[in-house]
């Protein structure tokens, strides 16, 4: 995918399990935390500062103040700075499942799993149903191959939190890898009607109703994706997805605008050059199909979204439009000997 990616600052900073604390160093600070957990949701990160530099002068001992202020500086890039405020937040509310949580959530985005289970083990001892932490022990748990117990963890997220966009998010994701479309497309749908911003939602709904047959609905969804890619949840592949899409339907001028702007946002990436290769063939444009696809021939592909036999098939049609026919005798002999992987 797209959508190929968890986004874990971006989840609401309250859900269940996850009650403001009323008293103490946090008293009286329960509607400004509010806001502030809809800005950092929404990653509207010039309001967040502002909330927080307020609730710092005035609730600057208050683990959810310190929370709060750890989760910009993490979605800022200075992880050192993060680390610090979470282990602070940890430090003033050690009992407060939503802190533990939050810093299982930075852990599993460092590459760190061991911290982020330690953390959402804690948060979970504290409250068994706290969604947040349910989630990170999901992904954990697929990481490990126990994907049906990461199933179970990421139902018991919902249940525990409806309006956690997250937990619905990465239900989509895991029923989506495991070709449950129908199931993927309902919970896309909700994580986008929660979190109406989200491009890799609305990019995987598209894909999920797409491979159900429902191209008229997919589409519609994919131009919503479009209309909020400028936004807080951007997804890399949303002009990739839609172009290939458009290039199944023959709408050929259509595709290339959004194969090309694919192209420059991920020229690393062999799918994107495959399918613009596939679209200059289309086009009977071979020079350039042969660019594309010999590029994407010298480009690795670790997510095998584009096998090595996708490629030699396409370069041999290629070379035998060009009237290359050694080459293209050479790559129809490979796309023919060159064993197709077994799919999980």
């Amino acid at each position: 995918m797209s959508a190929t990616v968890a986004i874990v600052l971006a989840a609401p900073l309250l859900g269940a399990a996850g009650a403001l604390p009323e008293a103490g160093a946090c008293a009286g600070a329960g509607t400004a935390l509010t806001t502030l957990g809809e800005a950092l949701d929404g990653r509207q990160w010039t309001e967040a500062d502002g909330l927080l530099r307020t609730l710092s002068a005035s609730h600057g001992t208050c683990g959810r103040v310190v929370l709060g202020r750890a989760r910009l500086r993490a979605a800022r890039g200075e992880a050192a700075e993060a680390e610090s405020l979470f282990a602070e937040a940890a430090g003033l509310a050690s009992d407060d499942p939503q802190v533990h949580a939050r810093f299982a959530e930075f852990w599993l985005s460092r590459g760190q799993p061991a911290r982020a289970d330690y953390h959402s083990a804690l948060a979970l001892s504290l409250a068994p149903d706290c969604s947040h932490a349910l989630v990170v022990k999901a992904r954990l748990l697929a990481g490990r191959g126990r994907v049906g117990e990461a199933r179970e963890a990421l139902e018991q997220a919902v249940r525990a939190d409806p309006s956690n966009p997250e937990a619905h998010y990465q239900l989509g994701v895991w029923s989506f890898r495991v070709k449950q479309r129908a199931e993927a497309a309902r919970c896309f749908e909700k994580a986008a009607a929660l979190r109406p911003a989200d491009a890799r939602a609305l990019d995987y709904l598209a894909l999920s109703l797409e491979a159900l047959g429902e191209a008229e609905a997919a589409e519609s969804a994919y131009r919503r994706a479009l209309a909020v890619n400028d936004g807080p949840f951007i997804d890399s592949l949303l002009d990739h997805n839609y172009g290939r899409f458009l290039l199944k339907q023959n709408r050929l001028q259509e595709s290339r605008k959004h194969l090309d702007r694919a192209v420059e946002l991920l020229p690393g990436s062999r799918t994107v050059h495959y399918e613009r290769g596939k679209l200059n063939l289309a086009a009977r444009d071979y020079a350039a199909a042969r660019v594309d696809a010999e590029r994407a021939l010298r480009l690795r592909d670790p997510d095998g979204l584009v096998l090595d036999v996708q490629v030699y098939y396409l370069l041999a049609t290629v070379y035998a439009r060009l009237g290359e026919t050694e080459l293209a005798r050479k790559y129809a002999e490979l796309s023919r000997k060159t064993p197709i992987p077994e799919r999980d």
